[in-house]
C-alpha cells in the first residue's frame, strides 16, 4: 500500500517544483526619476509585500501557494520527509510578528500560527494529521516565501503549528539579491502596485501573464496645504485614487448652503479645521464639499472645458458627467447604461472601483481598475451626516437646471448610480488631470 502512495508524493512534487514564476520590475518616468518603493497586493487575497522600487517581485504562478523553488532559502525544514513531527526553522533580522501556516495541495489551510519574536533563528513544531505533500507559507516583514514538507505517517493527532523559541544570532548583512520578494498568485488575480517616488504616489492595476517590467508615470497632484495625492491611469484618464482632503474651513452638519461654500468632515460638528483633520474619518476619506465649495472661485479656468473652479489642485479639475462616462465605459460600461440614469449595472463598474477593504459589505469590491474608491458617506439636506461605510458620493462639474450631476457607489451594488441633486449636500470629490 506504501508503493503507491509514494508514486504519487513524487509526481505531485514534481508539478510543485515546476511551477512557473514571474518577475516584476519597476522604472520610473514623469515627475520623477526613481521609484522608492512598491506596495504589491493581490487583490483576491489581500495578501500584501513591500519591496524596494529598484528590486524584483517574484510571482510564483500555481495554486496561489508560495511554493519551493531555487530562489528559496531563508529557511529550512527537517527532517524532511518526516513521520508526523518536524522542524521548521527561519531567520528574522528584527523584532516583529511572523506567520507560518501550511496548506494542503487543494490550497486549504490546515494550520495557522501567528507569534511576536525577536531577532534571530525561529523554530516551529509542525504536527500533521494526514500522509501527504504540504506547502508552508512564512511571512515576515521581509516578505512571503514557500517550503514543501513531505509527510509520510501521521502523528495521531490533530494539525498544529507550535513556535518553540528564537536562537539569537548575529545580524546577517542585508546584500542585495539576499532578499527575494515573492507574492503568491493565481493566472487571472488581479494585483495592484502602489509604487512611492517621495511623496508621489502612482497606482497601477494588472493581471500579468509574463514578467515584465512597468513604466510607473509619477504626475504632480498637490493641493495648498501641500498634500500630494495617488493617482492612477485609467484609459485615456489620470484620475486621483483617493478622496480630496483639502479643508480651507470646516462647518458642522447643521449648517449649509447651495450657493455658499461649505467643507465638512463626517462625522465632526464643530468649526476648528485641525480638530477636524485629527479624526479618523478625515484621514480615511478626506473631507466632504458642497458643490460650491467644489465649483467656484471666478477668475480660476479649467483650460480645457472653460469653467470656474476652485478646490482641485492646479492641473486638476473637478470631472464633468462626460468624464465619469468615459471612465465608465472605459472600464465596461455600455453606451446605453452610461447615458442613463439610476443604477446602471452593466460592466460591474461599482466593484471595479471600489477598494477592497473598507465597505460594510465587502464581497462586490474588486478595484481592479485601482480607482479605489471608499465609503466616505456624505451630509444631506436634513443637516446629518449618513451612510459611512455604504455609500461613496462623488460630485461632478455639471449642472441641470439648479441641480448637479453626481454619482454614487453603494456596498450592496457592482454598478454605479448616476443622478442630480441639491447643490448643498456634502459630497467626496474625486479630480481628474486637466489633459490640456
Amino acid at each position: 500500500m506504501r508503493k503507491p502512495l509514494i508514486i504519487t508524493i513524487f509526481m505531485l512534487s514534481s508539478v510543485i517544483l515546476c511551477s512557473q514564476t514571474l518577475k516584476m520590475t519597476f522604472k520610473a518616468a514623469g515627475a520623477a526619476t526613481k521609484v522608492d518603493s512598491v506596495k504589491a497586493t493581490n487583490l483576491r487575497t489581500n495578501e500584501y509585500i513591500t519591496l524596494p522600487g529598484n528590486d524584483t517581485l517574484v510571482l510564483n504562478v500555481n495554486t496561489g501557494i508560495v511554493t519551493l523553488n531555487d530562489i528559496n532559502r531563508n529557511g529550512c525544514i527537517f527532517p524532511n520527509p518526516f513521520s508526523g513531527k518536524t522542524t521548521f526553522v527561519a531567520y528574522v533580522r528584527t523584532a516583529q510578528n511572523v506567520s507560518v501556516e501550511v496548506y494542503n495541495l487543494s490550497g486549504q489551510s490546515v494550520a495557522r500560527t501567528e507569534v511576536q519574536v525577536s531577532p534571530g533563528s525561529v523554530a516551529f513544531s509542525l504536527l500533521l494529521s494526514k500522509v501527504g505533500v504540504y506547502m508552508v507559507r512564512l511571512t515576515t516583514d521581509e516578505g512571503t516565501s514557500g517550503f514543501k514538507a513531505v509527510c509520510t505517517e501521521t502523528n495521531g493527532g490533530g494539525n498544529q503549528i507550535l513556535y518553540t523559541g528564537t536562537e539569537a544570532m548575529a545580524p546577517k548583512p542585508a546584500l542585495k539579491g539576499m532578499v527575494i520578494y515573492n507574492l503568491g498568485y493565481k493566472l487571472g488575480d488581479v494585483l495592484l502596485y502602489r509604487c512611492r517616488s517621495s511623496d508621489y504616489t502612482t497606482i497601477i492595476t494588472d493581471s500579468p501573464t509574463a514578467s515584465i517590467t512597468y513604466k510607473v508615470e509619477f504626475v504632480l497632484c498637490r493641493d495648498p496645504d501641500g498634500k500630494n495625492y495617488a493617482v492612477v491611469n485609467i484609459g485615456t484618464q489620470t484620475w486621483m485614487a483617493e478622496n480630496l482632503a483639502w479643508l480651507p474651513a470646516v462647518s458642522a452638519a447643521s449648517t449649509g448652503s447651495d450657493s455658499l461654500k461649505y467643507y465638512y468632515v463626517y462625522g465632526y460638528n464643530d468649526s476648528i479645521i485641525a480638530a477636524a483633520k485629527n479624526t479618523v474619518n478625515y484621514k480615511l476619506y478626506g473631507a466632504l464639499y458642497n458643490w460650491a465649495a467644489a465649483m467656484n472661485a471666478p477668475g480660476k479656468k479649467s483650460t480645457a472645458l472653460k469653467s470656474t473652479q476652485d478646490v482641485c489642485p492646479a492641473g486638476w479639475r473637478l470631472p464633468y458627467d462626460e468624464d465619469w462616462k468615459l471612465l465608465e465605459t472605459t472600464l465596461g460600461m455600455s453606451q446605453h447604461d452610461a447615458d442613463s440614469i439610476y443604477l446602471r449595472n452593466s460592466g460591474d463598474i461599482g466593484k471595479k472601483l471600489k477598494s477592497t477593504l473598507g465597505w460594510y459589505t465587502g464581497a462586490n469590491c474588486s478595484n481592479s481598475s485601482g480607482f479605489t474608491a471608499l465609503p466616505g458617506g456624505y451630509r444631506n439636506t436634513h443637516w446629518v451626516f449618513q451612510s459611512i461605510e455604504r455609500n461613496a458620493l462623488f460630485w461632478s462639474a455639471s449642472q441641470s437646471d439648479t441641480l448637479a450631476w453626481y454619482r454614487d457607489i453603494n456596498d450592496q451594488d457592482t454598478g454605479v448610480y448616476r443622478f442630480t441633486t441639491l447643490k448643498s449636500h456634502g459630497f467626496s470629490v474625486r479630480c481628474i488631470k486637466d489633459p490640456f
